[in-house]
């Protein structure tokens, strides 16, 4: 007999073979198997269908969710809103990582989205910006409004640290109450446009700047021409006129006569005694003064929360290609550095 080619023993006839038991718990166990999926399947189905709308507002939208800053109780909330750095409408001040607290967008939609919050009594601006674009600052001082005329009983407090001024005031005229830190810097009322001009320098090199315009106001701010009386007679209207607007605005916010206001908007800053001497700021102190003017509004217990932005899908695929871009080497152009701005001497380009 060949050693190598042994035939396999006879089975016994009273009994299963192993291979075929082995096969039947197989199949049983698979059949369990599917059905276990089909039915996680069933259920992930209709789980997925009841928040469908959620699902797709936050791979569009994104969502924003509360994170609880202090809790005294949870009768009702008090929105705490970061308004830092230079306030304007600058998109690309978000970065990839996170949002901007100068960026207006972001403060506006924080301010509407606690006045649509019925539960939502105060906001808590933690104001710490030297100043920014003209419009920006409007439109968040128009929200602050909104929000303190939408309910008798919501009130507005601003908490001034570092620097407060120009635009940073004028995004806190408007709120019931302003406590300022000893060493916070505020005041520099009124509207600033500056520029550089190059004419001189370009005529040293033999340089001009050749424009076609369709009247002959409309490169008035060319930094390769010189300005004209007309040229400054132009802009300092338009000067004036956004300088009477801040000063109406702390009239208001204030409670001031115009004529008082106006002296006090002379461009000059203030120390934080100064300002509460004359009335521009009610008092200083720090976080417990914060507080303590809440209940003397009648805000004695309530949690601060503010809000944390979560960006949808969309948003921060968008974002992280524009991040990539950006590391491709550009070439620009110069621009003219003209602005008009609500800006204090702490402003940096």
């Amino acid at each position: 007999m060949d050693q190598y080619n042994i035939p396999d023993a006879p089975g016994n006839p009273g009994q299963p073979s192993r291979l075929s038991s082995g096969c039947g718990c197989s199949g049983l166990l698979g059949a369990f198997i599917i059905c276990g999926g089909l039915l996680v399947l069933a259920l992930s189905f209709l789980a997925l269908s009841a928040s469908i709308d959620k699902v797709r507002d936050y791979f569009e939208n994104g969502y924003e969710k509360e994170t609880v800053v202090s809790k005294e109780t949870s009768k009702c909330k008090v929105v705490k809103i970061d308004i830092k750095g230079a306030i304007s409408f600058e998109e690309d001040k978000s970065s990839f990582w996170g949002k901007s607290d100068g960026s207006a967008e972001v403060i506006i939609d924080d301010i509407r989205h606690a006045k649509d919050d019925k539960d939502v009594r105060g906001l808590l601006l933690v104001v710490d910006s030297p100043g920014g674009e003209i419009t920006a600052c409007d439109f968040i001082d128009q929200e602050i409004k909104k929000f303190r005329s939408s309910s008798s009983n919501r009130y507005v407090v601003s908490y001034m640290r570092g620097v407060a001024a120009s635009g940073g005031y004028y995004v806190s005229a408007h709120a019931d109450k302003i406590v300022i830190t000893p060493t916070t810097i505020t005041g520099s009322i009124g509207v600033m446009m500056q520029g550089i001009n190059f004419q001189e320098a370009a005529e040293k090199l033999g340089v001009k700047s050749i424009s076609f315009t369709s009247g002959p106001m409309k490169d008035m701010l060319n930094p390769m021409k010189g300005v004209s009386e007309a040229v400054s007679n132009v802009v300092q209207a338009t000067i004036n006129e956004l300088y009477d607007q801040f000063v109406d605005v702390i009239a208001d916010g204030r409670h001031m006569p115009v004529e008082k206001v106006r002296e006090l908007a002379d461009g000059r800053i203030y120390t934080a005694k100064q300002s509460v001497e004359n009335g521009l700021t009610d008092k200083i102190g720090y976080m417990e003064e914060v507080k303590e003017t809440f209940k003397e509004l009648g805000l004695v217990d309530y949690e601060l929360v503010e809000y944390e932005e979560n960006e949808g899908m969309v948003d921060m695929l968008k974002k992280a290609f524009s991040t990539f871009n950006g590391l491709k080497p550009e070439i620009k152009l110069p621009e003219s550095s003209w602005r008009l701005r609500y800006a204090s001497p702490f402003m940096k380009d």
